[in-house]
């Protein structure tokens, strides 16, 4: 297994992250991705989402209403 050494800075923001960390290069371009675990307050919001009664829209949904206001 690659081992790399990170600076304290480096090491500071991992510990202050509190969702997923995405590894970037020098010119942005993303490298790696470490995903945060999920836990039960996670658990409970699906369950609550799940169970409610809000309508629920498709990712095409989403997509064309974004459209019709002009994003992308």
């Amino acid at each position: 297994m690659t081992q790399i050494v990170a600076t304290a800075e480096q090491v500071r923001q991992l510990n202050e992250a509190r969702d997923g960390i995405e590894f970037v290069d020098e010119t942005g371009k993303r490298i790696g991705v470490i995903a945060r675990e999920v836990d039960l307050e996670d658990i409970r919001l699906a369950r609550a989402r799940l169970e409610s009664k809000q309508p629920r829209l498709s990712y095409a949904d989403v997509l064309g209403h974004l459209a019709g206001l002009g994003a992308s």
